[in-house]
């Protein structure tokens, strides 16, 4: 992964198993400059008896997660913090940090519900100073298929930088794991924003086999080509967004997490407006 020193990785109170930490374990044992900061948020308004009692009990079960990891050699830090909004925390503690990853459980939520309410995927997507690794798949090992989505037919500067990222990403993802393979979509809303097969095979480094350019909308033929060609990884451009508008429209990294049934990475965003 580019510059990758260090993943703060999201433990689920709710559940047994953690896909997430299995996830940055894997990443974290191919080189062992990677550490890892693992971090659970304990809601405050859940605790009815001794706080530093219940924080200690949190810390004992992640300690118990964390100790085959540590035992391969990995160097593994652990935070328990204790928060009234447990969706707001966590993007501002990756940052105190200083981490160059974020890796998370995706979050199952209807489309509706993701455009209206503050998930915690959606809070994420915002507010984080670095790329989002959300998992659906918790065993991505040898002959991954990644996806990059990229618009190359856009060249301002934030979509170029986008496709930068997302590229990047791409293929620090076939490097790290063996046998695996890049392909690339790029959808177009018409005719005159086409996009030649051979222009997105020049810019990716891949075959034309394995590149898809599609008119049609983003959110639709993304989670199509996934799909079809059973993607493990699909890397995916995201924007910062405030107001009421960034929570009904979203942007496009949004609205396909919950159609896609791969891992889904954003790499780090621009903090300006992006208008789809």
């Amino acid at each position: 992964m580019p510059t990758l020193n260090k993943i703060f990785v999201v433990i689920d109170p709710t559940t047994v198993n953690q896909p997430a930490l299995t996830s940055a374990a894997q990443i974290a044992g191919r080189s062992a400059e990677i550490s890892l900061h693992v971090y659970e948020a304990v809601d405050s308004t859940e605790i009815n008896n001794d706080a530093s009692a219940e924080l200690a009990r949190h810390r004992t079960s992640v300690e118990a997660l964390v100790e085959p990891i540590r035992a391969v050699g990995t160097d593994v830090s652990i935070e328990i913090e204790l928060t009234r909004d447990w969706r707001q925390a966590i993007a501002p503690a990756a940052e105190r940090a200083n981490v160059d990853l974020i890796v998370k459980i995706a979050g199952e939520h209807s489309l509706a519900g993701r455009r209206m309410l503050k998930t915690l995927d959606w809070t994420l997507l915002r507010h984080s100073h670095c790329p989002v690794y959300l998992i659906k798949k918790d065993n991505v090992e040898n002959g991954a298929k990644v996806l990059v989505a990229l618009d190359i037919a856009r060249d301002d500067e934030l979509h170029s930088n986008l496709n930068e990222q997302v590229l990047e990403y791409g293929r620090a993802f076939v490097d790290s794991i063996p046998h695996s393979s890049l392909h690339a979509v790029n959808a177009y809303a018409s005719s005159s924003e086409f996009v030649y097969p051979s222009d997105l095979a020049e810019t990716t480094g891949i075959g034309k086999s394995e590149g898809h350019t599609i008119e049609c909308d983003s959110e639709k033929v993304i989670p199509e080509i996934a799909e079809e060609i059973g993607a493990d990884i699909v890397v995916i451009g995201t924007a910062a967004r405030d107001g009421f508008k960034a929570a009904v429209v979203g942007n496009t990294a949004e609205r396909v997490l919950d159609a896609l049934q791969s891992n889904i990475l954003t790499p780090a965003h621009d903090p300006g407006p992006l208008i789809d």
